[in-house]
């Protein structure tokens, strides 16, 4: 299994996949969650006392649903794999709240508006037919599985692990004809933090990057591959509290490494799709996942209730 389907299956939440009109992938498997896990067609499946009618397979004390696998499965789709990719979800899910994550129900306001207005021109009729084609019951299940989503967006970020820096910078905007000439102002501004300057004080005013001028020149925690190369280099090279003026095709930074190399959980989604974000969800995050379920199963906590062979029939 690629990396590239791995991932989506963590990080294609439902608002994104439905804004572009996106299928489930078909029959991708989830690293750490072999298909094996699922008994094998010839096996007698047994059934909760406590489970509703269209339930498939009990997780803890939830159940997964034959409606829930069907917005899921493609034809000709490996089902072992969806369902043993949807018994992951509810384990990271349960995690989550175990763990004492949260829903923002005002994002899930904003998100189902923006879905409505997407999909549907704000008409109600529209939005619930849209509903409808993705299998989605109602509102209050979308809701529902928005909820889910902040949940397994919150443990991708807080168990998917990497050597971080957080750095700041003053930038001296130059185009490559005007690299030399602007380089003096970049060390008379570097000159100046040598002196006792505020950094912060020197970014809001004098950078040419207003997205970090406003935090003082604050990037905050990243990997490695977050930045361009030369600057990345740089402040995984540099000892906190040095100052280093670095050239790049944005122009001139004059940089400052806050707290050097760390390993650290991740401040922000967009992490995930760099190449450092997608060796750690490789390499962290889903063996973590690969945890949970192999002491789920040990403490007998899944249970398949259908025969699996039978979820191809639609």
């Amino acid at each position: 299994m690629n990396w590239s389907l791995r991932h989506t299956v963590w990080i294609g939440l439902v608002v994104s996949l439905m804004l572009t009109a996106c299928s489930a992938p078909s029959g991708p498997t989830v690293a750490g969650s072999s298909t094996t896990n699922i008994p094998p067609a010839s096996s007698t499946p047994t059934r909760s006392s406590s489970a509703p009618a269209d339930a498939i397979a009990r997780v803890g004390d939830a159940f997964i649903l034959r409606r829930d696998f069907d917005r899921f499965y493609l034809p000709n789709s490996d089902v072992k794999a969806i369902l043993d990719q949807m018994i992951d979800v509810e384990l990271v899910v349960q995690a989550a709240l175990a763990e004492g994550a949260t829903i923002d129900e005002s994002v899930i306001d904003g998100q189902v508006e923006q879905l409505r207005l997407a999909q549907a021109g704000g008409d109600d009729a529209q939005f619930q037919a849209f509903l409808q084609e993705n299998k989605i019951a109602d509102v209050q299940e979308l809701r529902r599985l928005l909820g889910r989503d902040q949940l397994i967006e919150q443990m991708l970020l807080k168990h998917t692990t990497a050597t971080q820096v957080r750095a700041r910078h003053i930038l001296v905007a130059a185009a490559p004809n005007e690299a030399e000439s602007r380089k003096a102002a970049a060390e008379a501004i570097l000159a100046e933090l040598q002196g006792g300057a505020d950094f912060a004080a020197l970014a809001r005013t004098r950078s040419d990057d207003p997205g970090s001028a406003a935090q003082g020149g604050d990037l905050g925690w990243a990997p490695r591959g977050v930045y361009v190369a030369p600057f990345d280099e740089a402040v995984f090279s540099m000892a906190p509290g040095e100052l280093r003026l670095v050239q790049t095709d944005f122009g001139w930074h004059i940089i400052e490494v806050i707290e050097g190399p760390q390993v650290r959980s991740f401040d922000d989604r967009a992490f995930l799709e760099t190449p450092a974000g997608q060796e750690a969800f490789s390499t962290t995050f889903l063996p973590w996942v690969a945890e949970l379920r192999k002491a789920a199963e040990a403490a007998g906590k899944i249970e398949i209730l259908v025969d699996v062979t039978t979820l191809a029939q639609q």
